[in-house]
Order: C-alpha cells, then sequence, then structure tokens
C-alpha cells in the first residue's frame, strides 16, 4: 500500500499515534509508537495521585483522563459547594470546564445501616458506554431523602392545602411516620 494514498482521518481514527507520525517517511519493521507508551510507563512509576480529594473518586478513570485534570476540576466543584454530596451536581461542569469534554458523573456512596458509617464517592465514566437498556427505566429510590428533597415536599404539601400525614391527631397521636391508619374502603360503613 503506497503511504501518499493514505487518508489522514482513517489513520488517526484507527491508530493511537498522530497522523504526522504514521505518514512521515517510510516505516522501519518493529517500530513501536513509543510516545503513549513511556507516557503510560511513567504514569505506572509514579502512580496515582495523592491529593485527598482523589478519595471521592472511585477507580478507574475514563482512559485520557489524567489525575492532575481531576484534582483541578474537583477544587473548582469544591469552590462551588463544599459539600462532597453535592459532587454529582458539581463535578461534571467542573471536568467539562478543565477538559473540555463531558464525562458522566455516577454517585457510588456506601453507607452502613444505622448511618454511622457513610463514604461519599464518585465514579467518572466517559459516556454512556456499557449501559444496559433498562438502565435508565430502573426504579432507584432514595434511601436518605436530603434536604432540598424535604423542602420541596413541604412547600408542595403546604401549597396544595392538605394536612401532614405525620402531624400529631386523634388516630396518630405521638406523630410517628407511617401510623396512620388507611382509609375506610367504600361500602364499609359503620353505624
Amino acid at each position: 500500500m503506497r503511504r501518499d494514498c493514505v487518508d489522514a482521518s482513517r489513520v488517526t481514527e484507527y491508530t493511537n499515534g498522530t497522523p504526522r507520525d504514521r505518514l512521515a517517511g517510510p516505516r522501519t519493521p518493529g517500530r513501536y509508537n513509543l510516545g503513549p507508551m513511556i507516557k503510560s510507563l511513567i504514569r505506572t512509576f509514579r502512580g496515582p495521585s495523592r491529593a485527598p480529594s482523589m478519595a471521592y473518586i472511585s477507580r478507574p478513570l475514563p482512559r485520557r483522563l489524567l489525575d492532575e485534570q481531576v484534582v483541578a476540576a474537583l477544587e473548582m466543584a469544591f469552590a462551588a459547594s463544599p459539600d462532597p454530596e453535592s459532587l454529582v451536581e458539581t463535578l461534571p461542569p467542573a471536568l467539562r470546564a478543565v477538559t473540555g469534554k463531558t464525562y458522566q458523573v455516577l454517585d457510588r456512596s456506601t453507607g452502613d445501616v444505622t448511618g454511622t458509617y457513610r463514604r461519599v464517592q464518585v465514579m467518572i465514566r466517559d459516556g454512556e458506554i456499557g449501559l444496559w437498556p433498562g438502565y435508565r427505566a430502573r426504579a432507584y429510590p432514595m434511601l436518605e431523602p436530603t434536604k432540598r428533597s424535604e423542602a420541596t415536599r413541604a412547600a408542595i404539601a403546604a401549597a396544595d392545602g392538605a394536612p401532614s400525614a405525620d402531624a400529631a391527631s386523634p388516630t396518630n397521636p405521638v406523630g410517628k411516620p407511617g401510623w396512620k391508619p388507611p382509609a375506610p374502603l367504600p361500602g364499609d360503613e359503620e353505624g
């Protein structure tokens, strides 16, 4: 195959090197693409970033996303909101500002049943690779409602004018959640 007939756009699409490396002169047998190999080797020796803010990031990172870029994005995200719980909302715009690419940020937080231990982590994904078809349609109930969702629920209930189901009443004197008896069925009228 002649070198002058190679389309440069296809070369970059299917190779790891730049078109300048691929199209510059005759190729010697046994030549490797040394640039990415040396970068990968240096990154392996250097190891992952030891920045304390990287404790909020679940590994592995997407390909071509460097630890330094993530640390810079985390600084921007924490400047917008210092609460680690809000990283799912604040990290994607910060990553977009640092890298110029849109990444998907998923919540990977864990905690125990009693609520005494909670570890906040997010996972950064490159697009929607590997999502099964029902992923978007799944039901994911939030186990611990946020302050914002509780305030929104209270505002909607107040605007609706309905009394709170958890407020003290003759049938629920202590106001415990879930202790309100069900409404009577039609046809079950006493008297």
